[in-house]
């Protein structure tokens, strides 16, 4: 069952699988001292432009600002023809659209090792250490829904169906609607088929689904993880136990002969504090409350102890 919702809104992050093409034509060679640093167009990606431009000039390095130059394909294209020196990119991206493998792979770790192999081998491009937030899909309600339904994972989603509850509505965009790995393929990885053409699915930009949720115009949506409106409307996280939903973690992209030793222990310390809470809280301060993007990075990185 299908229905729609039209609404205004401009979707503040446009989530880790986004691709594009265009690329900059104003983009040079760079001076043999300056390291460009470039950024897909959402806030997430300018937060983790200006980090990089921190740590490197704190590290004594030349920077040039190349924030916001396009898509994935944009800044890799950039990185590979030298373009640019850096940018983060995010390891289910880089698989299944940078690399073209059709089978996606479900532990992380492995992923990441895979993914940074064959940029190593293929492109002379060094992926260092990931951070811990995914910026995958999820599926997130609110606490009267779970409360009231007992449904805290997906496994339990699928029982939930299973037993004759389909009167329930679920918020997403038509991609994710039609993608093996969004709702398409849901069902058959939880066992829900036969229950699930009985749910009502709602058509809505992603950007609004969260809101969607607390304004109870759909009891669940899909969202993206790192989503700051998840904490604003104190909305739970419905569990993916099995894994369904593509790993998207992020990690600075660095060409070979750009990449110093005092440049990998600089973004190695970083990493690993860029947890799921902590990109949230980041990515409120500049979608949400419209702080500048260069603050909120240095403020990240003077709080804890970098610069």
């Amino acid at each position: 069952m299908r229905d729609s919702i039209t609404r205004r809104g401009v979707l503040a992050g446009a989530g880790a699988g986004a691709i594009g093409t265009s690329l900059s034509g104003c983009l040079g060679m760079l001076d043999d001292d300056s390291i460009g640093v470039s950024s897909k167009e959402f806030s997430e990606q300018f937060i983790l432009a200006n980090i990089s431009q921190e740590l490197l000039e704190a590290d004594g390095h030349e920077t040039e600002d190349s924030t916001g130059l396009g898509g994935t394909m944009a800044n890799f294209e950039a990185l590979r023809n030298e373009e640019v020196g850096l940018y983060w990119e995010y390891t289910g991206t880089a698989w299944l659209n940078i690399l073209e493998h059709e089978e996606p792979i479900d532990d992380s770790e492995e992923l990441y090792q895979q993914v940074a192999a064959e940029y190593e081998d293929d492109f002379g491009i060094e992926w260092l250490e990931p951070a811990p937030f995914n910026n995958t899909y999820v599926i997130v309600s609110n606490d009267d829904w779970v409360d009231e339904t007992g449904v805290s994972d997906l496994e339990e989603l699928s029982e939930h169906a299973q037993a004759g509850n389909t009167d329930f509505s679920v918020g997403m965009n038509p991609e994710i609607e039609d993608r093996e790995d969004g709702w398409a393929g849901l069902p058959d990885t939880y066992e829900f088929e036969e229950s699930a053409d009985d749910i009502e699915t709602v058509n809505m930009d992603l950007g609004l689904a969260v809101q969607a949720v607390d304004e109870g115009e759909v009891d669940v949506a899909f969202a993206f993880e790192t989503d700051a409106e998840i904490e604003r409307y104190d909305l739970e996280v419905i569990d993916d136990t099995r894994n369904h939903f593509v790993i998207y973690n992020p990690a600075p992209n660095v060409r070979q002969d750009v990449l110093t030793e005092d440049i990998r222990e600089s973004f190695n310390s970083v990493t690993p504090e860029l947890d799921a809470e902590t990109i949230r809280e980041l990515n409120g301060r500049v979608s949400i409350d419209g702080d500048d993007p260069g603050n909120v990075a240095h403020d990240f990185l003077e709080t804890n102890g970098h610069i």
